[in-house]
C-alpha cells in the first residue's frame, strides 16, 4: 500500500504530464491523465494500481541510474 507521500508523489506527476498523455493498462483499461488523476486523489482501488505502477516504474528508473552510474566508474 502507498504511503500518503507516495500518493503526493504521484499527483505531482501526473499534474506535470501533457494534457494529451493517456495510459493503457492491462485489466484497468485506458486512461486520460485527467481520469487518472482523478483516480490517485480518490484514493480508489484503481487509484491505488495506478500510484502502484507508477511507483514500480519510479523504482525500475531509479535502478536503471544506479546501474549505469556503477559501470561507468
Amino acid at each position: 500500500m502507498a504511503t500518503q507521500k507516495e500518493f503526493e508523489l504521484i499527483e505531482k506527476r501526473l499534474e506535470a504530464w501533457n494534457e494529451k498523455l493517456g495510459v493503457a493498462s492491462i485489466g484497468l483499461g485506458n486512461f486520460t491523465k485527467d481520469e487518472m488523476l482523478e483516480h490517485v486523489k480518490a484514493r480508489d482501488e484503481t487509484g491505488r494500481r495506478l500510484t502502484e505502477i507508477q511507483l514500480n516504474y519510479l523504482r525500475k528508473l531509479k535502478e536503471r541510474w544506479l546501474t549505469n552510474l556503477l559501470k561507468k566508474t
